[in-house]
């Protein structure tokens, strides 16, 4: 079950005076987004752009989620929030019947997307006394009212942060790996449910495939692997020696995996006499089989890999394949670019993305209220954000915010998407995803995650063949794109800043 209590504190004690005033549905826009590129701990960008990821999962979440009795009545309980709610009950019969409403607009889950500072079309930074906004294509554009954007902020931000986090290292790390593939071996690094978003993460990101068998079931994301240390080291037996036993347990493990099995050979001694990659040849042999691969868990570097090549193809298994896994990274992957390895498993520098460990920075923020568009100050911090609901439109070489306009007809407020001009080469780039209490889209559909992962794949592509020097994975020369304001956003901004 969803409930709604995954959210922080302040959300429900700082619903309670709106609803005093009679505010509680007041109708409001809501966007989430990035003030700026992933950062490294030195402060530096750690990332050249966003991968979207998690929208299926927020609209999947807000489609289940409620409060049940027994929450109800956690939050009556609460010394602070109880005395309010208690004296309350309609707030309280409110909560208990509460489902969330409303419309959502998105850019499709996998679109490459890119945040920093706000430029005006001629690329001059937007300053208005001072006030100087970030700028981004948001991730998610949410109407509803006032109680539910409240309800909804800390959850879906949980999604957003962590699901776009691990899909852009994802990304970052197949760029590096080029033609090798990259297998997400995250899961004992992290919480047993955020794992299983991490490998959808990661594989929308680019990765072949996942360890994690759940994440296999729920979303049919490849699940891949070889053998662990445990179980070279369970078939010891007193009176044997572990090259017998580690020679008989490869022997066992090709006999139930004749075409596919990969060997794990650093158990003991990799290039020992009797052990390691040795006795992978020796059990494939036995077998009559060809060793379809190698996994190496350690001591990773250009001479080990070399080593380990040129054995196997002395032992005469020039056709099998070399893993490598255990602390791989950008940098790791970069010193074995020359190397044998054919793939790379990443385990903790993948879902906890260590080189970017605050996530993607997303926040929500409200941005049009009852018909007045709004935006956060923030004097002197560089957190001022954007007015109003916008829209993105994407061309070959840049992506340009653009300010909704808003028309009243029968005193309801309603918004002109449709009457937004399109320059050369340009597409919009945020659509209608949900609207009043479901999915209207494909979103959610069948084939979603394929589509996902389509569109990171494209957008890389292209992004990256308008680069004509050479890029770096770990900074920001990695796929410049500039976002520009439309005049009439720019405008906007500084009315707001000026009243």
């Amino acid at each position: 079950m969803t409930y709604a209590t995954h959210l922080d504190l302040y959300q429900l004690t700082s619903l309670v005076p709106h609803w005093d005033a009679g505010r509680a549905q007041a109708d409001v826009w809501m966007s989430f987004f990035s003030r700026r590129l992933p950062r490294d701990l030195s402060g530096q960008n750690a990332r050249g752009a966003i991968v979207w990821a998690g929208l299926q999962r927020c609209l999947t979440w807000l489609s289940q989620i409620h409060f049940d009795e027994e929450r109800i009545d956690t939050l009556c309980a609460h010394p602070m929030l109880g005395p309010a709610l208690r004296s309350r009950p309609e707030l309280v019969q409110a909560l208990r019947m509460w489902r969330f409403r409303g419309e959502i607009w998105a850019p499709d889950e996998g679109e490459l997307l890119w945040a920093g500072r706000a430029h005006d079309l001629h690329g001059n930074p937007v300053d208005v006394d001072g006030v100087k906004p970030s700028a981004m294509p948001p991730y998610l554009q949410i109407r509803t009212d006032l109680l539910s954007a409240k309800l909804i902020e800390t959850p879906l931000l949980s999604i957003i942060n962590h699901m776009s986090m691990v899909a852009t290292k994802s990304a970052h790390l197949c760029v590096t790996a080029g033609e090798r593939s990259i297998l997400e071996f995250g899961s004992r690094r992290t919480h047993i449910e955020a794992a299983i978003d991490a490998a959808v993460a990661a594989y929308i990101g680019g990765s072949a495939g996942t360890s994690n068998v759940e994440a296999h079931h729920r979303f049919g994301v490849p699940v891949l692997g070889t053998m662990d240390h445990f179980a070279v080291q369970s078939w010891e037996q007193d009176g044997r020696s572990v090259a017998d036993t580690e020679r008989g347990f490869f022997e066992a493990f090709i006999q139930a995996y004749p075409e596919r099995a990969s060997l794990l050979v650093d158990t003991y001694d990799m290039f020992g006499a009797a052990t390691g990659i040795r006795n992978a040849a020796a059990a494939a042999n036995q077998a009559g089989v060809l060793l379809h691969s190698i996994r190496i868990d350690s001591a990773l570097s250009p001479s080990t890999i070399s080593k380990a090549r040129h054995l196997l193809d002395e032992l005469k298994c020039y056709n099998t394949q070399i893993i490598a896994s255990g602390g791989v990274d950008e940098p790791l992957i970069i010193e074995l670019a020359d190397s044998a390895v054919n793939q790379y498993g990443v385990g903790e520098r993948l879902v906890s993305s260590a080189d970017a460990p605050v996530g993607v920075g997303a926040v929500g923020k409200l941005c049009w209220i009852e018909g007045q568009t709004s935006m956060k100050r923030a004097l002197g911090s560089g957190k001022a954000t954007l007015p109003g609901p916008l829209q993105a439109f994407r061309s070959p070489t840049q992506d340009r915010l653009v300010l909704v306009p808003a028309k009243q007809i029968d005193q309801r407020w309603t918004f002109a998407w449709d009457q937004l001009e399109l320059g050369d080469n340009e597409k919009p780039l945020i659509r209608k995803v949900w609207e009043n209490d479901q999915v209207i889209t494909d979103a959610c559909s069948a084939d979603w995650l394929q589509r996902a992962r389509s569109h990171v794949k494209q957008g890389l592509t292209t992004a990256l063949s308008l680069e004509a020097t050479s890029y770096c994975l770990a900074r920001d020369r990695f796929i410049k794109r500039p976002v520009r304001l439309d005049p009439l956003l720019v405008e906007e901004i500084e009315r707001r800043c000026r009243s």
